[in-house]
């Protein structure tokens, strides 16, 4: 089998790649709270919830630049963009590039699995992976 083949002998998938957990924050969260959350938990994203729903996520650019006591929810993106376990990473890497993400949330089944990192998709992409 060939570095790009993968494990299954058909290219790497984002199910192949570390799939890292992600914090879920309250949406009236103050920014600065938040971002002691991600910074205690080594996470470039968090997830935020309002009402026991998922409302969206902020990335680590995001979370840097929301103004300290303003709630999380402010700074929060929809789900528009988000990873699939089979997903190639090609998919995944252009994905994160019209995203603008330095990571992406991976979803199966309506479940949140958690997070992958356009570096490791990167270094996947050169077949250089890690799990």
């Amino acid at each position: 089998m060939l570095p790009l083949d993968g494990v299954n002998g058909g290219g790497f998938r984002i199910g192949d790649l570390t799939i890292r957990p992600i914090p879920v924050v309250p949406a009236d969260l103050p920014a600065t709270a938040a971002r002691k959350v991600a910074a205690l938990k080594r996470a470039s994203l968090v997830l935020v919830e309002k009402n026991e729903r998922l409302v969206g996520f902020v990335d680590e650019r995001a979370l840097a630049a929301a103004v300290d006591a303003a709630p999380i929810a402010a700074a929060a993106k929809p789900f528009a963009a988000c990873l699939r376990p089979g997903m190639s990473v090609a998919q995944a890497r252009a994905l994160c590039i019209l995203a603008g993400a330095p990571a992406l949330p991976v979803i199966a089944g309506g479940f949140v699995l958690g997070a992958v990192a356009r570096d490791d998709i990167e270094r996947a992409g050169r077949g250089n992976i890690i799990r």
